[in-house]
C-alpha cells in the first residue's frame, strides 16, 4: 500500500502539509503514539500518528521529526485537537527531514484510519504468511504491518487445526473461528473463576485470559478453546500462539485508546470547569463525537476492590461498548467516572445487561451507575452530566443502574440548570443574608434554613433554635428586609427553599 492510497481517501479529509514527493512511499503499518522518541517501536515505513501532546516548544517537534526520521517512517499525521492547527515548526522540521506530514481534522479519530489502513495491508500479505516468514514469525510481523485479528485468527487457527473464540469481559464477540457459543456462560465462568485456565460448558471449552491496560479480569479478554480431552490442562496444542496473536492485537488496542483517553480527558476538564458551548463543542468533535446529536451522559463509580485507578474508566468503556464503539470515557476530578455516548437506543436497558455480565467478576466491589435523559445537542451536555451525577448519588446495591428518567425531584429540575444561573439565583437571595450574618455575626441563613423546615411554625422552629419567638420574628423581619421577599408567600418560601438546595 502506498502512502497517496491513504491521503486519498475522501472520507479520511487528511491534508498533506509537506513532503509530496513522498505520496508514493510504502505503508507498512500504522502506529499510534505521544512518546517524544518512538524509535524503539518503529521498524520502518510506518505511518505515525500523533496527537502532539509531548510537544512544548519547536524544539520538541525537531527531536520527535528527528526520530521518526532516524527510524525511516513513511509519514507522520499531526491530530490537530490539542492545538486546534498543526503547528508551523512541526511543518518545518518535516520539511527539513524530508518526511511527509499530514493534518488529521479534530472530527476523524486515530482508529478511524487504522481501520482503513489496516484490512488493505493485510490484504497484501494473507497469501504468503506461513510460507514465507514462518508461521509464528509470519504472525508477529503480520501484526506488526497492522494486520487485525479478526482478519488473522480465522486463518492461523485453520493452519493448526483449531477452533478458538476471543470474548470480552461481558462475553461480547471481539473475534474467532465460525460457530462461537454464546458468551454470556462463558464471560461467567471467566470472571467467576478462582485461577485461569479454567473450564466452562460442563467441561466443554477452556478459557485463558489476555490481560490488557488495567491488568484486572474486568477489563481482560478471553480466550475459549475446545477442551482436548488428551492435555492436562485441557488447552489443545497449537493454543499458545494464538493466545499469543489476541495479546498482540490487545496491546496494540490499548495503545490507541490510551491517546483517545487523553482527548475525553480533556473534555472531561472542559465540562468541570463549566467551559462554554464553543469549548465544548470542539472537544466533543475531537472526541469523534457529532455537536448536534442527542446524547446521553453517564457517571459510574467502582468501590470495595483494591484495583488500579484506571479499571472504573476501562469498565465503563466496555460496558458503553454494546451502546456504540464510539464512547468518550474519562474520570472527573472527584473520581467519579464520567462517560458521553450519542443515543441511538435504549441506553439503560443495554447498560444494565452489561452489570448484569460484569457481577461475577466484582468480588466484594460495587459498580454503580447513574445515566441521564436524552439531551439535544451539546449546550445541553452540561445539564445531562448533572443529571447523571445527581442519578448516580441515588444508586444503591452491588451492582445498580438509576435513570434520572425515574427520579423526580426538585435537584434534577436544577441539574438541568446552567451553572452561571444557579449560583446567580442563590447568590440574589442568600447573598444579602450571608453578608449581614458575617458583619453582625447574626445566623440569619440558618434561621431562615430552619424555619422552612419548619413547616413555616413559629413555635416549633423557636423551639429547634432555642430562642424566644419573638427573637425569631425579628429574625425573620430581617431576612425580608434585607431580601425584599415575603415569607407569608408560598412562592417566596419556595425561591428560598431552592436557593438553600443549591448552597448545599
Amino acid at each position: 500500500m502506498l502512502l497517496r492510497e491513504v491521503l486519498d481517501q475522501p472520507r479520511l479529509k487528511l491534508a498533506l502539509l509537506t513532503g509530496a514527493e513522498g505520496r508514493d512511499r510504502p505503508v507498512t503499518r500504522v502506529y499510534v503514539t505521544d512518546l517524544p522518541d518512538p524509535r524503539r517501536y518503529l521498524a520502518g515505513g510506518e505511518i505515525v500518528l500523533t496527537g502532539m501532546v509531548w510537544r512544548r516548544g519547536s524544539e520538541d517537534s525537531e527531536a520527535f521529526v528527528a526520530a521518526c526520521a532516524a527510524a525511516r517512517v513513511t509519514a507522520i499525521g499531526a491530530g490537530d485537537a490539542v492545538f486546534g492547527t498543526v503547528p508551523s515548526d512541526l511543518v518545518e522540521a518535516c520539511a527539513r527531514h524530508g518526511v511527509p506530514l499530514f493534518e488529521v481534522p479534530v472530527e476523524v479519530s486515530f482508529r478511524e484510519i487504522v481501520d482503513a489502513v489496516d484490512p488493505s495491508l493485510w490484504a497484501q500479505r494473507a497469501s504468503g504468511l506461513a510460507t514465507v516468514l514462518g508461521r509464528q514469525r509470519g504472525l508477529v510481523a503480520a501484526m506488526a504491518a497492522g494486520a487485525r485479528l479478526a482478519d488473522l485468527l480465522p486463518p492461523v487457527a485453520a493452519d493448526l487445526g483449531l477452533a478458538c473464540w476471543v470474548y470480552s469481559p461481558t462475553g461480547r464477540p471481539v473475534a474467532g473461528t465460525e460457530a462461537a457459543p454464546p458468551g454470556g456462560e462463558l464471560a461467567r465462568a471467566f470472571l467467576a473463576a478462582t485461577r485461569l485456565p479454567t473450564t466452562a460448558g460442563d467441561g466443554r471449552y477452556v478459557l485463558v485470559g489476555v490481560p490488557g491496560r488495567p491488568e484486572h479480569r474486568l477489563a481482560s479478554w478471553f480466550v475459549a478453546f475446545p477442551s482436548d480431552p488428551r492435555s492436562p490442562s485441557g488447552l489443545p496444542d497449537g493454543a499458545d500462539e494464538l493466545v499469543s496473536l489476541v495479546a498482540l492485537e490487545r496491546a496494540q488496542l490499548d495503545e490507541v485508546v490510551r491517546v483517545e483517553r487523553r482527548l475525553a480527558d480533556s473534555l472531561g476538564r472542559q465540562l468541570a470547569s463549566g467551559a462554554g458551548a464553543a469549548d465544548l463543542r470542539a472537544g466533543v468533535q475531537s472526541c469523534g463525537l457529532d455537536p448536534e446529536s442527542t446524547f446521553v451522559a453517564v457517571a459510574a463509580d467502582l468501590t470495595g476492590l483494591r484495583t488500579p485507578p484506571d479499571l472504573t474508566v476501562a469498565v465503563l468503556e466496555e460496558a458503553l461498548h454494546a451502546v456504540t464503539p464510539h464512547a468518550a470515557v474519562t474520570q472527573l476530578p472527584d473520581q467519579t467516572v464520567l462517560g458521553i455516548v450519542t443515543a441511538d437506543r435504549d441506553v439503560p436497558s443495554t447498560l444494565r445487561a452489561a452489570l448484569d455480565a460484569l457481577a461475577p467478576g466484582l468480588g466484594p466491589g460495587k459498580l454503580t451507575i447513574g445515566v441521564s435523559a436524552p439531551a439535544i445537542g451539546v449546550a445541553t451536555l452540561p445539564g445531562a452530566v448533572a443529571e447523571a451525577r445527581h442519578a448516580h448519588r441515588s444508586a444503591q446495591g452491588r451492582t445498580t443502574l438509576v435513570c434520572s428518567t425515574e427520579l423526580a425531584s426538585h435537584q434534577l429540575l436544577l441539574a438541568r440548570v446552567p451553572a452561571d444561573a444557579r449560583e446567580a439565583f442563590r447568590e440574589r437571595l442568600l447573598g444579602p443574608l450571608s453578608a449581614y450574618d458575617e458583619a453582625h455575626d447574626a445566623d440569619l441563613v440558618r434561621t431562615l434554613a430552619e424555619f422552612l423546615e419548619c413547616g413555616g411554625s413559629w413555635s416549633r422552629c423557636a423551639e429547634r433554635l432555642h430562642v424566644h419567638v419573638n427573637t425569631l420574628r425579628y429574625r425573620i423581619g430581617r431576612v425580608e428586609a434585607l431580601t425584599g421577599r415575603d415569607l407569608g408567600r408560598f412562592e417566596d418560601r419556595v425561591d428560598f427553599f431552592l436557593a438553600l438546595r443549591l448552597s448545599r
